[in-house]
């Protein structure tokens, strides 16, 4: 770390990193490694990864100036676990000029602080603070953004430093249980909740305005919808920062609809497992009921991880396959951070390539920013079926 904290501090060095690979600096990653040609197999994840940090960062607020943004990023980072994460966000935070702490900034901080450690316990009450205290929308989805993203940082980071057998390993042998999820039977707006994980499809509301759909550019509705996202309360809520949501459904798609490497329904199921460990029903209802999709024969077992009860082990009763990728995953979804590279090694062991493997931690980092803006922007609503 020593080695990076020197480097960092020459500016034409640190500019060269801000245009290149950040995951790779942090990881020491060179270009003609194994490991960062892999990561270059998924170049549309690998290159919007940093795409995204790159926006989130040059992205203009008045509320959230950049020595903020690093600050807040810096504390994501160090409550997440990822120690050379954090060190890079503190020397870009001491270049910059002193924080002045004011009451909507420590509204912010306690938001970023329940949404990194219990993402669940985030709730409507913490953005009604936000709003009454001059949060406009597209700042709140900047915070949320940035928190988030960063969360997928530090998982990314530390789950491919397992792969270089890089950490120390003293990590807790402690099985991953499942997290506590929603009880309450109406949502903000008065609809039926749902209280137990599904694969039935769900609805979602909002707690902020998303935007009109007429108020989009025509690029920003062009793209949008080529996603497919032009009728969904969530992405119009995103597209307070039409890029950073751009970038990051790139991400999603580089993730996960790739060839080769972790079969389709197995990173399905990875996303499911993170959704256990988060305590959110919308995203495992959407990627239990692909992770069955694509592989019929499993849906007993999409179904035996939904049925796991908060303080259940997650990983118990599936084949030494299923059992050891959702292990690493639930670990790796911890807060802070909980993997080894036993677990890796056991992966290994059980025939997975390193292609697949990056495709697991990528499944997994993810899915801790995905839980983490359902979580923390709105909430899942039961759709009502006309019986007529």
């Amino acid at each position: 770390m020593k080695g990076i904290k020197k480097r960092l501090k020459k500016v034409s060095y640190f500019m060269t990193i801000l245009n290149d690979d950040l995951i790779n600096f942090l990881t020491n990653l060179t270009p003609d490694s194994d490991l960062a040609k892999i990561r270059q197999e998924r170049e549309v994840a690998t290159e919007n990864t940093q795409a995204a940090f790159d926006t989130i960062f040059s992205t203009s607020s008045t509320v959230l100036p950049i020595n903020i943004q690093y600050y807040f990023a810096l504390e994501v980072a160090k409550l997440t676990g990822s120690e050379n994460l954090a060190n890079y966000y503190l020397q870009l935070l001491q270049a910059q000029k002193p924080i002045e702490f004011t009451v909507d900034l420590k509204l912010a901080k306690e938001y970023l602080q329940i949404l990194t450690l219990e993402p669940k316990a985030t709730n409507y009450s913490l953005i009604k603070n936000l709003t009454q205290h001059g949060w406009q929308s597209a700042n709140i989805v900047l915070l949320a953004q940035l928190i988030t993203f960063v969360t997928y940082q530090a998982r990314l980071i530390e789950g491919l430093l397992l792969l270089l057998a890089q950490n120390n390993d003293e990590s807790s042998s402690k099985k991953v249980t499942a997290g506590e999820w929603n009880h309450q039977l109406l949502t903000q707006q008065g609809k039926p909740s749902p209280t137990e994980f599904t694969q039935d499809n769900l609805g979602w509301e909002a707690w902020l305005p998303a935007r009109d759909a007429s108020t989009l550019s025509d690029n920003e509705a062009q793209v949008m919808k080529k996603f497919g996202q032009l009728n969904s309360e969530y992405f119009l809520l995103l597209a307070h920062h039409s890029k950073i949501l751009e970038i990051r459904t790139l991400i999603d798609r580089g993730v996960f609809y790739t060839s080769g490497g972790l079969p389709r329904w197995e990173r399905e199921f990875a996303a499911a497992v993170v959704s256990k460990v988060n305590g959110c029903i919308y995203c495992a209802s959407v990627h239990a009921r692909k992770a069955s999709q694509y592989e019929k024969t499993r849906k007993f077992d999409v179904d035996a991880l939904l049925a796991t009860q908060t303080g259940s082990v997650l990983a118990e009763n599936f084949d030494d396959r299923l059992l050891a990728l959702t292990d690493l995953v639930a670990s790796l979804s911890t807060t802070p951070i909980q993997a080894s590279t036993q677990q890796v090694s056991t992966l290994r062991e059980l025939g997975l390539s390193e292609l697949e493997l990056v495709d697991l931690i990528q499944s997994a980092a993810f899915f801790s920013w995905a839980n983490r803006l359902m979580l923390s922007l709105g909430e899942p609503f039961k759709l009502i079926e006309d019986k007529e």
